[in-house]
């Protein structure tokens, strides 16, 4: 068993009624994003008991809720790596959940630009890539990818510039906030627990089979948990979380050592009509740092812009300054951005809207890292889960339920 002792406001039945002090469960998830949710959601449902702490006064407030809200088709990465296979599952999961809960969604498609030769052999070569790496499904039988001229493209968005695009059939959009309010709610339909305001401080393994930890500075006081699995779904937080556990007197063996980089990316929004009726890419960086800025769209049909790759030391600054990235300054320079593959944008019509904060294990200019998905004799470490995350989140919980049964 592990333990975890941790103070809490709770949204549980239980917890609404009377002071907790102890809960004794199968899983203890920490971290309350999109990913932690859709973990305690797959393991509530087999019937495993089931608690989720986050230290937040609701679900969802860091990276979950501060994306682009894409559903990505898993294009990109290295085909071996679990961001490519997880992306790619989570495509096909998403899609099948969103319909069977009624959850806001949309298959949008997407275009990634391509502006000169060097990036036309890119998305050729992307576009053959996933045509092997995608299979037809009942849901998407056609070509996963396909190329477009420029007569072609300027025939179906008059307003994209580019030499070439490859079309992504299978990307989309998605309500996040109300797939992650699904999930919450089935957690407890399960039976499982969703405690907030809920901090681990402390934990410690006290032997091959027992772990106890410390939580403070909570409305109800403190809460002891006896877990038999315990999930890192920290995001943001995971090394911190982690760290208690490396540092415990009795470690798991081995635990290797990994750091997190803060990458803050802006989202700039637009005031004039939507100049697009999909979602539009330029080609990424090589090192997918990042994939550009580029042009999504809400539910309602607005574009968003973004995000941009700065690198922080602090990990709670979202703030959005409008002397400096909302500046006219700024503002002209972003839009010269996009204008490379939308020329017909107004930098009088942007604004810097917010900002989100990327647990990216590649520091600048580094190279591809990927996931970290990890089993550590009952604890299970998720690190680095920055994009395609949400995408992958439903096949990230399937992946860790494989793990633990």
């Amino acid at each position: 068993m592990r333990s975890f002792s941790s103070s809490t406001t709770s949204r549980s039945p239980a917890a609404s009624t009377e002071k907790l002090s102890e809960y004794a469960v199968d899983h203890l998830v920490i971290g309350g994003g999109v990913v932690g949710l859709a973990v305690a959601e797959r393991l509530a449902a087999r019937g495993a008991s089931t608690l989720l702490v986050d230290k937040n006064p609701a679900v969802g407030q860091e990276t979950s809720s501060r994306n682009s809200e894409v559903i990505h088709a898993g294009l990109y990465y290295p085909v071996d790596s679990l961001k490519t296979k997880l992306c790619i599952r989570g495509n096909e999961l998403m899609y099948d959940f969103c319909e069977k809960y009624n959850i806001e969604h949309r298959q949008t498609t997407k275009w990634v630009v391509g502006q000169n030769e060097a990036d036309l052999e890119y998305l050729e070569g992307l576009s053959k890539k996933a045509q092997e790496l995608l299979l037809p499904t009942k849901r998407m039988p056609g070509l996963p990818t396909f190329m477009l001229t420029q007569e072609q493209m300027l025939e179906l968005e008059p307003n994209v510039q580019g030499k070439a695009a490859m079309v992504s059939s299978r990307t989309g959009i998605v309500d996040v906030h109300g797939l992650m309010g699904v999930l919450e709610a089935r957690i407890q339909d399960h039976g499982g627990h969703v405690i907030l305001q809920c901090e681990v401080t402390e934990i410690e393994r006290i032997h091959p089979n027992v772990m106890t930890g410390r939580d403070a500075d909570c409305d109800n006081g403190d809460l002891m948990v006896n877990a038999a699995t315990v999930i890192n779904s920290a995001g943001l937080y995971a090394d911190r979380v982690y760290g208690l556990l490396r540092q415990s007197p009795r470690p798991l063996t081995p635990l290797p050592p990994f750091k997190l980089h803060y990458c803050k990316g802006h989202y700039y929004g637009y005031s004039g009509s939507a100049l697009v009726s999909r979602l539009i890419y330029p080609v990424p960086d090589r090192n997918l740092a990042g994939l550009g800025t580029h042009l999504t769209l809400d539910l309602a049909g607005r574009m968003r812009f973004g995000p941009d790759v700065l690198y922080i030391g602090r990990l709670d600054d979202y703030s959005v300054d409008p002397c400096t990235v909302g500046s006219a300054a700024s503002l002209e320079t972003v839009s010269e951005v996009i204008g490379s593959y939308l020329p017909a944008v107004k930098a009088s019509s942007l604004y810097a809207d917010y900002a989100g904060i990327r647990p990216k294990l590649a520091g600048p200019g580094e190279p591809f890292h990927d996931f970290i998905i990890h089993h550590h004799g009952g604890f299970v470490n998720l690190a680095g889960i920055e994009s395609p995350g949400l995408t992958s989140s439903l096949a990230i919980a399937e992946y860790v339920e494989g793990m633990l049964y």
